[in-house]
C-alpha cells in the first residue's frame, strides 16, 4: 500500500509539474508570437482554461490527500480516546469515499453528455470533452485513497490490540 502511495504521489507530482511547465511555455510562446509576429497561437486561452488548469487543479486533490494536506478539524479527535478517535476517523474516511463516488458519478454523467455533443471551448473549435473524464478518474482515485486510509487505521488498531 505504501509503495502504491509513493508511486501515485510521484506520478501526480510529475504530471502536474509537467502541465504547469507546458502551460507556461505555451503562454510565453503565444505572447511572443503575438507581440513579435502579430500571429498569436490559436486557441491558447481556451487550451489554458479547459485543459491545463483543470489538470493542475484536479490532480491537486488526490495529491493533497496523499500528503495529508487537506484541512482537518481535530478538536474532537484529539480529546477522544484512541479507539473512539479511530472510529470517528474511519467514519470520516467512509463518508469522504461516498461523497467522492457521488462526485465521480456526476462527473462521469457530465463527461458522457459532453462527449455526446462533441463539446468545444466557447466559440473556438478547440475540443474540450476529453478533459471532463478527469473528474470521475480523480474522484474515484480519491475514494480509493480514503478507503486505503480507513484500512490503514484498522490495521494500526489491530496491531495495537495484539500488543496489549
Amino acid at each position: 500500500m505504501f509503495t502504491f502511495n509513493r508511486v501515485l504521489d510521484r506520478w501526480l507530482t510529475v504530471t502536474t509539474a509537467a502541465a504547469v511547465i507546458v502551460m507556461m511555455l505555451h503562454i510565453v510562446t503565444h505572447a511572443l508570437a503575438r507581440s513579435l509576429f502579430d500571429a498569436p497561437v490559436y486557441g491558447t486561452n481556451e487550451i489554458v482554461e479547459y485543459w491545463y488548469l483543470p489538470i493542475v487543479a484536479l490532480l491537486g486533490i488526490p495529491a493533497a490527500q496523499l500528503q495529508k494536506e487537506h484541512i482537518t478539524v481535530t478538536m474532537a479527535i484529539e480529546r477522544a480516546k484512541p479507539a473512539t478517535a479511530a472510529v470517528f476517523t474511519i467514519f470520516a474516511c467512509i463518508l469522504g469515499a461516498l461523497v467522492s463516488i457521488a462526485f465521480a458519478w456526476f462527473g462521469l454523467m457530465k463527461a458522457l453528455e459532453n462527449t455526446a455533443i462533441g463539446s468545444t471551448a466557447d466559440v473556438s473549435a478547440v475540443i474540450t470533452w476529453p478533459v471532463y473524464y478527469l473528474v470521475p478518474i480523480v474522484f474515484v482515485l480519491l475514494a480509493v485513497l480514503y478507503i486505503l486510509d480507513a484500512i490503514a487505521i484498522l490495521r494500526r488498531r489491530a496491531q495495537v490490540g495484539e500488543e496489549q
